[in-house]
């Protein structure tokens, strides 16, 4: 439910695209004569799919310009390519992800030294970070996308076409979160005024509606119905059936406590779905609206419809994350292909060089031998582009996909019980796995990120890990870093995983199975030549009947495959030590 709570209400008002048809722009893109025409109509034909919310063919559309730009760098049209994907990222619920397109497009905008691009970047950097619940790190961006925002726009193509009222009304949505009622209202007001001004109706229905919740949270039910009932009149005369919906869902909220206007309400909501095309996401929200009302009314009959009716709509979305799934892999893989051009551009410039150089005596010999140096290369990068696609593919499919399934079987379950009880033990058991979804899915962007790639980011990022996985336990940790000498020493991302994995197996076994009440992870140097972590905790020790458990193994496979060793005792405990040469 926060998911579509946020994008719907923090982000959809957020853009005004143009009016033009899909058929249109289509048109326009077969009419190019330039690459940069193509991948300009591209990415408004990606748009323009998003607007009506068909998340697959906008993404077909903008792996198109992405795979274009390989071969035309530009930075503008690569902004437009960084933006769209950050806020498709965040359509499909992949919000670290979208972060991280978020803050490519950031410098992109720095680099094209362009405020109205670095409004838009921040606030999409923003949303993304309210969905990961860092509040204060969204109220960074959300005051900088504010501060970035031009006074002046110019008329010519962008991305987005934005309007002050909308991070106003950002903020103010930020504020009922936190509880800060009175900000709320001030930034809330100012959204009010601006988008009079300028006669947006979209806007003009959610900030009243975010007046209305305001008044809800202070317990002011007069004035909350009578701000919800502007929002649905306003939506109404405007066409805008999704946020008509949502105020629907919003009185219900309202009179929780009378049942025969929650009724009506919540029909009146049903009737909008019946008559008009509303999206799923807006639906679902609905109905999570009204699920929390009707379990305080203790209405079975009602409340078993309205899960079959949210479970529907889960089911459809997630039939399409494995497509979403796909479509990641498939955007890291063009990354490591323009890599792979790069490298054989270079090396045709090299075979031209050396037959310039020794044309007249070994005009023959030197082509034979170019060409097999050049096939061997290949060869070799090949094998690594394919080995680093199916490590991308095996991560994303083994855990996410895994994970993905088991939140909807466990999700599926909720009908077959009737008890909150039952049901509370279900939802603990999916956050538990989403847990370890974004937990994964962020180790595995930060070894994508070459910024992290030294011994001291490597430190800093394992200390945090340890201190978060033990915290709520008995086991107290000691974390000892003595890599002054080495820290800025390069820690590849591949190397940076293996290590980090290596690190979580062994805490995930101390917690466990060690009954350990210390731990202490040391992180530290040999003669500059080589990187030594030790783990030691004061438990148990190795038992005999598990010396060669999965867990171990996985951990000396890692580390073989490093080119390291791993060294584990008993004594006083369990002790392993890992040695790795740079």
């Amino acid at each position: 439910m926060k998911f579509f709570y946020v994008l719907f209400l923090l982000f959809s008002p957020v853009f005004v695209f143009s009016q033009e048809t899909i058929s249109d722009k289509k048109k326009a893109f077969y009419d190019c004569k330039s690459n940069s025409c193509k991948i300009t109509n591209a990415i408004k034909i990606a748009e323009l799919y998003l607007e009506i919310d068909k998340i697959e063919e906008a993404q077909k559309w903008l792996d198109y310009s992405k795979k274009s730009l390989l071969k035309n760098p530009n930075d503008t049209l690569q902004y437009y390519s960084n933006s769209l994907q950050s806020e498709l990222f965040y359509y499909m619920g992949l919000y670290q992800f979208g972060l991280h397109e978020a803050q490519k497009a950031i410098e992109l905008g720095k680099v094209i030294n362009d405020s109205l691009y670095l409004s838009n970047a921040f606030l999409l950097e923003g949303i993304n970070w309210y969905e990961m619940c860092k509040l204060s790190k969204s109220e960074v961006s959300f005051h900088k996308a504010k501060n970035y925002f031009p006074a002046k726009t110019k008329t010519s193509y962008k991305r987005y076409k934005i309007n002050k009222e909308y991070i106003y009304n950002d903020l103010a949505q930020l504020k009922i979160k936190t509880n800060q009622l009175d900000s709320s209202y001030f930034y809330n007001k100012k959204a009010y005024k601006f988008a009079k001004i300028f006669k947006d109706n979209r806007c003009i229905a959610n900030v009243e509606r975010t007046f209305g919740e305001l008044f809800l949270k202070q317990n002011k039910k007069d004035s909350a119905q009578y701000y919800f009932d502007k929002s649905i009149e306003t939506s109404l005369k405007a066409s805008i059936y999704d946020t008509a919906l949502l105020g629907y869902g919003n009185l219900v909220e309202c009179f929780s406590e009378q049942p025969q206007k929650v009724n009506f309400y919540f029909e009146e909501g049903q009737d909008l779905i019946k008559k008009h095309t509303i999206n799923a996401a807006f639906q679902k929200l609905f109905y999570a609206q009204s699920l929390k009302v009707f379990q305080s009314l203790e209405d079975k009959d009602l409340l078993l419809a309205t899960q079959e009716k949210l479970l529907s709509i889960d089911n459809n979305i997630n039939q399409n994350g494995n497509i979403y799934i796909q479509n990641i892999t498939n955007q890291y893989i063009n990354s490591e292909n323009k890599l792979l051009l790069s490298k054989i551009n270079e090396l045709d410039k090299q075979k031209n060089i050396k037959i310039l150089q020794l044309l007249a005596a070994l005009f023959l010999a030197l082509i034979l031998l170019l060409v097999i140096i050049i096939i061997r290369r290949k060869n070799k990068l090949q094998k690594l582009l394919l080995n680093q696609k199916n490590e991308i593919s095996k991560d994303l499919h083994d855990d996410i996909g895994s994970e993905l399934s088991s939140i909807l079987i466990n999700t599926n379950l909720l009908k077959n019980y009737e008890t909150n009880d039952n049901q509370k033990a279900l939802i603990d058991k999916i956050t538990n796995t989403s847990s370890e979804i974004s937990q994964r899915l962020n180790t595995f962007i930060w070894t994508l990120n070459t910024d992290n790639n030294n011994v001291s980011v490597f430190c800093d990022y394992v200390k945090l890990y340890a201190h978060k996985f033990l915290e709520g336990t008995e086991i107290k940790l000691n974390f000892i870093n003595d890599t002054d000498t080495i820290s800025n020493k390069i820690l590849d991302g591949s190397s940076r995983k293996n290590l980090f994995f290596c690190i979580k197996e062994a805490l995930n076994n101390i917690v466990k199975h060690s009954g350990a009440t210390e731990v202490i992870v040391t992180i530290s140097s040999f003669e500059k030549r080589a990187f030594l972590i030790t783990i030691h905790d004061n438990g148990k020790g190795l038992l005999e009947t598990n010396k060669f458990g999965n867990g171990l193994i996985n951990i000396k496979k890692r580390i073989a495959n490093l080119k390291g060793n791993v060294k584990i005792d008993s004594n006083n405990g369990l002790i392993i030590s890992i040695k790795i040469p740079f």
